[in-house]
């Protein structure tokens, strides 16, 4: 199986996520978005770019310890459109994301369905550091 795991909510290195996206998977693609209509800075911009590249780094590590076949791609533009072109691109048979509760992730998830996309959520714990 090929999966698609978009780097969007930054707790992509969670165990949880991290065990979704290696059980029963031949091959893995993370895709981090860059996209410039939520970073109005370019100060935020390059702040977004090194966390989805420390979290991407962490997920290769993990995932090379799990011996499954990586793949990076990083992308500029609008994260569904993305998202979408590299599903269809790739030939990935389903697409894991970290389950987020906002209208953008709702509407993302609407827009797969009307492409007939696979997708799947999932739920991470949020831990506070004391």
């Amino acid at each position: 199986m090929k999966i698609l795991a978009p780097l969007l909510s930054g707790k992509e290195d969670a165990p949880e996520y991290i065990e979704a996206i290696t059980n029963k998977v031949d091959s893995i693609i993370l895709l981090q978005i860059i996209d410039r209509d939520f970073m109005r800075e370019t100060s935020k911009a390059m702040g977004e770019v090194m966390q989805f590249s420390t979290t991407m780094e962490n997920l290769r590590k993990q995932i090379g310890q799990k011996r499954k076949k990586c793949e990076e791609i990083t992308e500029w533009g609008h994260t569904v459109q993305k998202v979408l072109s590299i599903a269809i691109i790739q030939k990935v048979d389903k697409v894991i994301f970290v389950e987020q509760d906002n209208k953008f992730f709702k509407d993302m998830l609407s827009e797969l369905k009307k492409n007939k996309i696979t997708f799947e959520t999932v739920k991470v714990k949020v831990e506070r550091k004391k």
